[in-house]
């Protein structure tokens, strides 16, 4: 019998270790969204750098973490998984208080590197771990807690900046800066004492590492990692496709912005353990995939009909949109999660998650100029071609579950 979502969630943090997890996301997602609303005043007021400068050091930081975080990832699992997040924890924190120091472009690219790849190796650690603490039935119920209060506490974060930040001064553009540095020392000293077992994978118990990494020659894990890397552009599309198409291509008023992401944040709070339900079993894991993919679908048509709208029309089918993109997000989170987990074998499970991660990590380098420089100034067109494009990849995603992998088929051998 399934426990509903209410009483598994307080199984979930009926655990210590679980509790001290979402304590330190909340801690951590406080810090960073000071330090967004802060970051690019203090880059370009003070630091003297120009918006694309910034945006190369971010993609610049985004090759780094794809070609390195995987073997960092499995590397990291010899100091012991608990061991190595309060270590990236502290290591993030120094890097931050290095922002003050930037004044340079060189400077700016190699702190950006260093705290782009630490924040990529983080992830799928954490889920490592989470996986270590938690039964099979509560994996995707804790991560989905966890992603609720770090949403919680990044829009708590960004409210404060955004008070913090209105002097202009360059005291008050350092201070969400140097707090989100104390934020993740914080975290890291929370972590510390946590005993958690992760078994060492099997990829680091030879000599030879880097030519022992399986998970990248597991073409069914390597095409979820794909399919789900084509449905986490709803990233792209909230941060940078919603706005611009707002502002430079319908009538409605720019606030709209505000009001969709204020929507989308609280949204997320709401509702995504209730989302996540069931998904750790990997055939409904694949069927919220599949629903994430239609609701992206129908955001690009409802976006695309925005454009041809007077300004009262257009605000009410953006908000309707910035809800279709929030359920999008959702479900490919929860479905995210249960695949990953599910698919991952036990001896290398912090490999493939971080072999999984690639995905967001190359939607975050090819999204971005996807979506400024093909789809947005195609309009109608370009929304309806990269709607196709979802409901193709999300409509793949359960027969490639049901597929075997190349280990599940010498198993079967053997």
């Amino acid at each position: 019998m399934k426990i509903p979502s209410a009483f598994s969630g307080r199984r979930v943090l009926a655990d210590r270790t679980i509790r001290r997890f979402v304590l330190v996301t909340l801690v951590d997602s406080v810090g960073s969204g000071m330090f967004l609303t802060a970051s690019v005043l203090f880059l370009t007021r003070w630091a003297g750098l120009t918006p694309g400068q910034i945006g190369t050091g971010l993609s610049v930081s985004a090759v780094v973490a794809l070609l390195l975080s995987v073997p960092i990832t499995v590397a990291a699992e010899r100091l012991g998984v608990v061991r190595a997040l309060v270590l990236l924890q502290v290591w993030r924190g120094a890097w931050f208080l290095a922002y003050l120091a930037v004044d340079t472009f060189p400077a700016y690219l190699v702190v950006c590197c260093m705290l782009g790849l630490a924040l990529r190796v983080i992830g799928p650690i954490t889920q490592s771990v989470v996986a270590a603490a938690t039964p099979k039935s509560d994996r995707v119920t804790t991560m989905a807690m966890m992603r609720s209060v770090q949403n919680a506490g990044f829009g708590v974060g960004a409210f404060a900046g955004t008070l913090v930040i209105g002097a202009g001064s360059r005291a008050a553009l350092a201070g969400p800066i140097a707090f989100t540095a104390l934020s993740l020392f914080a975290a890291a000293a929370l972590l510390r004492g946590l005993s958690v077992d992760v078994v060492p994978a099997a990829s680091i118990r030879g000599s030879s590492a880097w030519r022992h990494l399986r998970s990248l020659r597991d073409g069914r894990y390597l095409l979820l990692t794909v399919l789900s890397g084509v449905l986490v552009l709803h990233m792209t599309l909230l941060t940078v496709g919603l706005p611009l198409w707002i502002v430079e291509h319908t009538h409605a008023p720019p606030a709209v912005v505000g009001v969709c992401l204020l929507a989308n944040t609280v949204l997320v709070v709401l509702l995504q353990v209730r989302a996540s339900r069931g998904c750790d079993d990997v055939g409904v894991a694949g069927r919220r995939m599949v629903l994430s993919g239609a609701a992206l679908a129908v955001f690009c048509v409802l976006l695309a009909v925005s454009g041809e709208l007077s300004a009262v029309p257009a605000t009410g089918v953006i908000l309707l949109a910035a809800i279709t993109l929030t359920l999008a997000e959702l479900w490919h989170s929860a479905g995210a999660w249960g695949i990953s987990f599910e698919l991952a074998p036990t001896d290398r499970r912090t490999e493939y998650l971080a072999v999984f991660n690639l995905g967001t990590i190359l939607q975050g380098i090819v999204g971005p100029p996807l979506v400024t420089a093909l789809v947005l100034p195609l309009g109608t067109p370009g929304w309806l071609m990269i709607g196709i494009i979802f409901l193709v990849a999300a409509a793949a995603v359960p027969a490639v579950t049901r597929r075997p992998s190349p280990q599940d088929s010498r198993a079967a051998v053997e």
